[in-house]
Order: structure tokens, then C-alpha cells, then sequence
């Protein structure tokens, strides 16, 4: 299986799972509901009606709290904008069709950011830090998230695991998910630079970074799947094993589904 094709049925397994139990849930409450026993129909409905509420107070609050981080970092990064190295990496990757954003920081900072029109966001300090190709490869890797729209993928797949938790097989998924995610922005930009070396420069330069260096970083770029990007880039050829610990949450997931099941049968 390709690594894109991977990271779409991955996704998919996600969704699958939150269907399952959602329909589940459903004919459990149907069926309580046409029991002859109104303590059991109270019963039914006060359990739904917590798992439901539990999930959807979850997933609204990610969604305020990404709106009100959103306009923050926005903000944040409008009012430190270093206009001239902003206009020039724009200039120079203008093929792109995104918008380059130079923050003033003395530290690493490198991410795709926005859900409707991403930008990229580097920090002065990425410029100072990395030679011409290696800044090249970092803007590469971010424009494949623009371009693939992560940002709003990574967001709906985090709120649906903030609502749905309780189902162990969420984080597990989200995790290998994610991994994916940077390893084929990874792949992309050594596609287009048709070598391997300047990727592998940065990360290496990253890994030796110190913590207070890195505190910036945004999820993107610096603080993912390190181990298993730089196994990648010693052999582009050759596809990682990402490893996760999925069976023993894939079985509790099915049988809090069959637990279901059995409940609303009887």
C-alpha cells in the first residue's frame, strides 16, 4: 500500500469507527426505547444522553478554542513580521501560490498555519540557521500541508479524538496519522528538489537543537516523527515502518461496539 493511500485509509478507519458506534448508539436507544420497562428507557436515555453531550461539549470546545489560538497566533505573527525578508521569500517562491510569513523570533519556527487560506510561517532565526537549499526544503515540506490542506485535516481529526476519547483506538490512530502526515511532506520535498541532503541537513541541525531553541516550534515542522523522518530521508527508497500500538485499543474499541450490540438486543 502507497503511503497516500495508507494515510487516506487510515482517515478512513477514524471515521469508520465513530459511525459505527454513533449508529450503534442509536439502535441501542431505539431499542431501550421500545422495552416494556420505563426505568430501563430513563436509564437509556440518561446514558446516551451523557456520552452525547460529553462529546459534543468536547468538539465544541475545540472548535473555540482553535478559532480564539487562530486569531492569537495571527495577530502575534502580523505585529512581529519582518516585512522585507517576508517580501523577499515571497518574491523567490512566488510559483508557490502562498503567502510567506517572516516573524521576527530568535527561535526555530516553521509551520503551515491557517484552516481556509494557509500560510507559511518562519521565523528570522530559520533563515539565519539553514543554508538556501535547506530553507528551501522547510518551505517545500510546509507548502505541501498548504497545498494538501492538512491544517483543516489535522483539525477536524483532533476534534473528532477530543469527542470521541473514549473510544481507545482514537489516539493511537491520531498519533500514526499524524507521523504519515510529516512523512509525506517530507517525501514531497525531497521529490522536488530531487535530492535528499538538504532535508536531512535540517533535521539533523534540529535534532541538536537544544529544548529552549525548540520551544517555538510549531507541530509541523520540528517536533514530529523525528526518529522516523530521519530514518526516511538515509533511505528515500525505502518505506518507514511506522510503529503503534494499535491491537490492544482496536479491541477494546470492538468490544465497547459489541457491548453495544448485546445491550441493545436484549
Amino acid at each position: 500500500m502507497s503511503p497516500s493511500a495508507k494515510l487516506k485509509w487510515i482517515y478512513a478507519t477514524m471515521i469508520a469507527f465513530i459511525v459505527l458506534f454513533s449508529v450503534q448508539l442509536a439502535i441501542y436507544l431505539a431499542c431501550s426505547t421500545g422495552s416494556a420497562g420505563l426505568r430501563h428507557t430513563d436509564a437509556a436515555y440518561i446514558g446516551v444522553g451523557v456520552v452525547a453531550g460529553y462529546t459534543l461539549i468536547r468538539m465544541i470546545w475545540r472548535i473555540v478554542a482553535q478559532a480564539y489560538l487562530s486569531r492569537r497566533w495571527l495577530g502575534r505573527f502580523r505585529s512581529n513580521q519582518h516585512l522585507k525578508l517576508s517580501r523577499r521569500l515571497a518574491y523567490k517562491y512566488r510559483n508557490l501560490g502562498t503567502e510567506i510569513i517572516v516573524v521576527k523570533d530568535k527561535a526555530f519556527v516553521a509551520l503551515s498555519f491557517g484552516l481556509r487560506r494557509p500560510a507559511i510561517v518562519v521565523s528570522s532565526a530559520v533563515l539565519e540557521m539553514f543554508t538556501d537549499d535547506e530553507v528551501k526544503a522547510i518551505v517545500l515540506h510546509e507548502w505541501h500541508h498548504c497545498h494538501n490542506r492538512d491544517n483543516a485535516k489535522w483539525f477536524l481529526a483532533r476534534m473528532l479524538t477530543e469527542g470521541f476519547g473514549y473510544l481507545p483506538i482514537m489516539s493511537p490512530v491520531l498519533r500514526y496519522y499524524h507521523t504519515w502526515m510529516e512523512l509525506l511532506a517530507d517525501r514531497f520535498a525531497i521529490r522536488r528538489m530531487g535530492t535528499e541532503l538538504p532535508l536531512a541537513s535540517v533535521l539533523l541541525k534540529l535534532s541538536k537543537l537544544g529544548n529552549q531553541r525548540r520551544l517555538a516550534a510549531a507541530v509541523h515542522f520540528g517536533a514530529t516523527a523525528m526518529n522516523y523522518r530521519i530514518a526516511q530521508v538515509l533511505d528515500p527508497d525505502k518505506t518507514v515502518k511506522v510503529k503503534v500500538a494499535w491491537v490492544r485499543p482496536l479491541l477494546m474499541s470492538v468490544s465497547m461496539l459489541l457491548l453495544l450490540m448485546l445491550s441493545g438486543d436484549s
